[in-house]
């Protein structure tokens, strides 16, 4: 799994993996200060294109999306 992008606050373990086949390939993450326990694994890219946004943006975007009444179609 690919884990990219993302902000984490006041996390004490952000991110986590089992010994029993879990594996995670973390790209771009912001971890507050805190350290991942996991096993990477070999899948570093996905087979489709996308565009990620900046993570110095993540934690603004969520706030700002959060709430009751906030999602619009």
């Amino acid at each position: 799994m690919l884990i990219e992008n993302n902000v984490f606050v006041n996390a004490v373990k952000p991110l986590m993996t089992l010994e029993e086949g879990g594996y995670a390939n973390p790209v771009g993450n912001d971890w507050g200060g805190a350290t991942p326990e996991l096993n990477p694994g070999t899948f570093t890219s996905a087979p489709y294109s996308y565009s990620l946004g900046p993570t110095s943006g993540v934690a603004s975007t969520v706030q700002a999306g959060a709430g009751t009444c906030k999602i619009t179609v």
